[in-house]
């Protein structure tokens, strides 16, 4: 069977059978889809492009098949091509300026107040520095949260406001500003707590190293959710690992549970965020993740609120 293509509408003389449109598109890929159609059912039929756009006739006679023929494609092809996996609704995250540089200035001029941890009886880690005995005993659960923003000297403060700052970027890219520091310092506190409860009472630390390798492992474990296969599973876990040992394994003063604590309540943390479908999705309004994201730094403000005056309100008591 052939396809004509007309410039102009006519009669087939030979058996004087009239031609009629059945289809017209101003789309000529949709045109040559409808005689592809129209060919596999074997129905004689021609192309004819005017201005109104691609015309497609028949004879009279298969008139009605062909319109038929042309329903049932339709209908068969309505969600054709199909979404691609792991798609949805929801728009993706894009923040091109994520507060990524406030908090981590903010880190800096907290140090230049609070001095490092060989200051003589600072009140500051006296107040909020991670203490085993503080915590297991006297209840000063705060100290989780407040010694991450104290350090022991500059050179552990540059190095986890540069990693930090970088790992916090990726990770507001993926989650949103207010998941993303939300889940930091979430992870950040839980794997100070395992830490602390693995130790003796001698037990003290600072730093905002253990929130840097929770963010290794958040991101590792977004990755161990999303892809497939025991290769790539292996490669996320290899680089959470090569990250850990070659930022956290050795140095003076290095507290090596709390990076190992990071790296392992990260990975879960980023494999639950990725399974319910918080990574690359606005899962929150702009506003909720501003909320969020304001939440966690109150949160902060707050114990450190508690650290400084709830010692003091005991002592009037």
């Amino acid at each position: 069977m052939d396809v004509h293509y007309w410039d102009l509408p006519v009669h087939d003389h030979d058996n004087q059978s009239k031609r009629v449109v059945v289809g017209i598109t101003p789309e000529a890929d949709l045109a040559h889809l409808w005689s592809l159609v129209l060919h596999a059912a074997n129905i004689d039929h021609g192309l004819h492009h005017g201005a109104a756009g691609w015309q497609l006739m028949v004879a009279e006679e298969s008139c009605s098949r062909a319109v038929e023929e042309l329903r049932l494609f339709t209908e068969e092809n309505h969600n054709w091509p199909p979404e691609r996996e792991g798609r949805s609704d929801r728009e993706d995250i894009v923040e091109k300026s994520p507060p990524v540089l406030p908090v981590i200035g903010g880190l800096i001029v907290f140090y230049a107040i609070t001095g490092g941890w060989g200051e003589t009886n600072s009140h500051w880690f006296v107040s909020g520095a991670l203490d085993r005995a503080r915590v297991m005993s006297d209840g000063e659960w705060w100290r989780l949260i407040t010694a991450l923003t104290l350090h022991a000297d500059s050179v552990h403060l540059l190095g986890n406001i540069f990693f930090g700052g970088l790992l916090v970027y990726a990770l507001c890219r993926h989650l949103g500003s207010g998941i993303a520091w939300f889940s930091v310092l979430l992870t950040a506190v839980l794997a100070n707590a395992i830490n602390v409860f693995f130790h003796d009472d001698l037990y003290r630390s600072v730093g905002f190293s253990t929130a840097v390798f929770g963010m290794v492992g958040i991101l590792s474990g977004m990755r161990l959710r999303r892809i497939g296969g025991w290769q790539e599973m292996l490669l996320a876990l290899g680089s959470a690992a090569s990250l850990l040992a070659l930022m956290g394994s050795s140095g003076e003063r290095t507290d090596l549970g709390a990076h190992f604590w990071g790296v392992g309540v990260g990975l879960l943390v980023g494999m639950i965020l990725a399974a319910l479908g918080f990574a690359g999705k606005r899962v929150l309004a702009p506003v909720g993740q501003w909320l969020l994201f304001f939440g966690s730094l109150s949160m902060v403000f707050g114990c450190w609120l508690y650290a400084l005056y709830f010692p003091l309100g005991q002592a009037l008591k």
